[in-house]
């Protein structure tokens, strides 16, 4: 009985680790004709991660925060924060975050400061776990 409800118990954490974990592989298309506003390479802290993280503008000025040739590990409730400083406070959530590896982005608001929120965190919010970052200059 004892290991019927461990085994039950095991499934379920395993389940709901998996179920925020984000898609494997992502290759969006990134907005074409941009200028880059700043750019940064992402740094490894919890967790292995790499690629590079850019601050974009399209022809119509729509702002957007692009990520190429990202890799990162798998982790439940991965979170884009754009932040001031890589302890995640103060933040913005851009949502989950799209992939663990390829090339996507995030369309941002018009008037989104990125040289004082100039820190993309790599947030696991549910372990409180930074596992990376970019610092855009």
């Amino acid at each position: 009985m004892k290991k019927s409800i461990v085994v039950l118990c095991s499934i379920f954490l395993l389940a709901a680790c998996k179920k925020n974990t984000p898609p494997g592989m992502l290759n969006e298309e990134l907005p074409a004709s941009t200028t880059t506003l700043a750019a940064g390479s992402f740094v490894s802290s919890a967790h292995t991660t790499s690629g590079t993280a850019k601050i974009v503008k399209d022809a119509n000025n729509k702002l957007y925060l692009t990520f190429e040739n990202f890799r990162t590990d798998a982790g439940p409730d991965l979170k884009t924060w754009l932040s001031p400083n890589t302890n995640g406070s103060p933040f913005q959530d851009f949502g989950f975050l799209k992939a663990t590896t390829g090339n996507f982005s995030y369309e941002l608001p018009a008037n989104y400061n990125y040289t004082t929120n100039n820190h993309v965190l790599i947030w696991c919010k549910r372990f409180s776990q930074l596992f990376g970052y970019a610092v855009l200059r």
